[in-house]
C-alpha cells in the first residue's frame, strides 16, 4: 500500500511540478515574458477582411499562408506599444527563415505616410507592415485593446493571442513561437 501510495504522489508531483516532461507537452510554455498567452483550445480561422499595403492596394492574411504569423496590432499614440516594437523588430531577424513571419498593423488613421515616418524614427524596419484604417479587421479578430499579438498558424488559424505587451525576443517568446514551429514540423507541416 505504501508502494502504491508514493507511486501516485511521484506521478501527481511530476503533472503538477511546472516544466515537468509530461507538463511541457500539454501545452505551449507560457512563463515569464508572455506568461499572458492565451491559448485557444480550438484554433479559429483568421477573417478574410483586407487591410492597406504600403504600395496603395489591399491584401489579406492569406498571402502568408504556409506560414507561422506573429501579428502585432499597434498605434503611434499607444505607448506600450512603441516599447514593444523593437523587440519585433528584432524577433524578425531572429526569425530569418521560411517558417514564420512578424506582421504588423496599426490602427493608424494618418497611414503609411505617419506610421513609416514612426517607425523609421525607432529603428524598426518590419517589411510587411499594413494599415487598418477603418478598423474593419481589428474588429473582426476582436482587437480590443492595444497593443495584441496574435499568432497564427500556417493553416490560417489563430492558436492564441497575448494581449499587452512583451518582449518578443526574449527567451520565453522564441520557446513559445518555437514550440508551434516544432509541433507544426512534427505534424508534417499539415
Amino acid at each position: 500500500m505504501k508502494g502504491f501510495l508514493f507511486a501516485g504522489l511521484t506521478v501527481l508531483a511530476l503533472v503538477a511540478a511546472p516544466n515537468s516532461p509530461v507538463q511541457a507537452q500539454s501545452g505551449p510554455p507560457i512563463k515569464g515574458q508572455v506568461q499572458n498567452y492565451e491559448p485557444l483550445d480550438e484554433p479559429v480561422p483568421a477573417p478574410d477582411v483586407a487591410v492597406l499595403t504600403r504600395e496603395g492596394g489591399t491584401t489579406t492574411l492569406d498571402r502568408f499562408e504556409g506560414k507561422f504569423v506573429v501579428l502585432n496590432f499597434w498605434a503611434t499614440w499607444c505607448g506600450p506599444c512603441i516599447r514593444e516594437l523593437p523587440s519585433l523588430a528584432r524577433l524578425d531577424d531572429a526569425l530569418a527563415d521560411e517558417r514564420a513571419q512578424v506582421v504588423l498593423i496599426s490602427q493608424d488613421r494618418g497611414g503609411f505616410k505617419q506610421t513609416d515616418r514612426f517607425l523609421n524614427k525607432l529603428g524598426v524596419n518590419i517589411a510587411d507592415s499594413f494599415v487598418d484604417e477603418r478598423l474593419k479587421f481589428s474588429r473582426a479578430i476582436g482587437i480590443r485593446s492595444l497593443p495584441t499579438t496574435i499568432l497564427i498558424g500556417p493553416d490560417g488559424l489563430e492558436v492564441g493571442r497575448l494581449v499587452g505587451t512583451a518582449e518578443w525576443d526574449s527567451p520565453e517568446a522564441l520557446a513559445l513561437i518555437e514550440w508551434y514551429l516544432d509541433r507544426e514540423a512534427g505534424d508534417g507541416g499539415s
